[in-house]
């Protein structure tokens, strides 16, 4: 049972991962931004494309109507680049002016932190997100913009 729940915690981890890091459709898409002290990964996409099991592990609704957006914050130094816990806040417009907040929320996962949020989307919507990091100890605030057509 034990071996079970470690590989379930591990497969969550690497798919969190390459859906942070993954390039969509549009290689041109930038899904990355690196400042001084540290690089942020961010991406949003369909929740339909998310196996069964991490949505409801999750809580998360999965349907081509709702998107989750990530955020992970990598601290850098030497070897490999660490998660950093951090205060995640957002917003989302869309064409047509609206807009709302974007709630996160913290998945740890070993040494892996992660933020999601879920949103509802319709059909070909395209949605402007505007997400403010600070990470803790950091001595700036990172302002990431990006846009998704779902």
């Amino acid at each position: 049972m034990k071996v079970l729940r470690n590989t379930s915690i591990l497969m969550s981890a690497f798919f969190f991962l390459l859906m942070s890091i993954s390039v969509q459709a549009d290689s041109n898409r930038k899904t990355s931004k690196e400042y001084t002290d540290h690089i942020v990964y961010f991406n949003a996409f369909p929740t339909d494309s998310l196996p069964s099991s991490m949505t409801k592990q999750y809580g998360l609704k999965r349907s081509k109507n709702y998107a989750m957006i990530n955020i992970s914050v990598m601290e850098k130094g030497a070897g490999v680049p660490t998660g950093t816990k951090s205060k995640v806040t957002g917003q989302l417009k869309n064409l047509m002016g609206q807009s709302r907040e974007i709630e996160f929320r913290e998945i740890k996962e070993g040494k892996a932190i992660y933020y999601i949020a879920q949103i509802g989307v319709q059909s070909k919507e395209t949605v402007n997100f505007y997400i403010d990091i600070m990470p803790d100890g950091g001595k700036e605030k990172y302002e990431i913009k990006f846009s998704k057509k779902f």
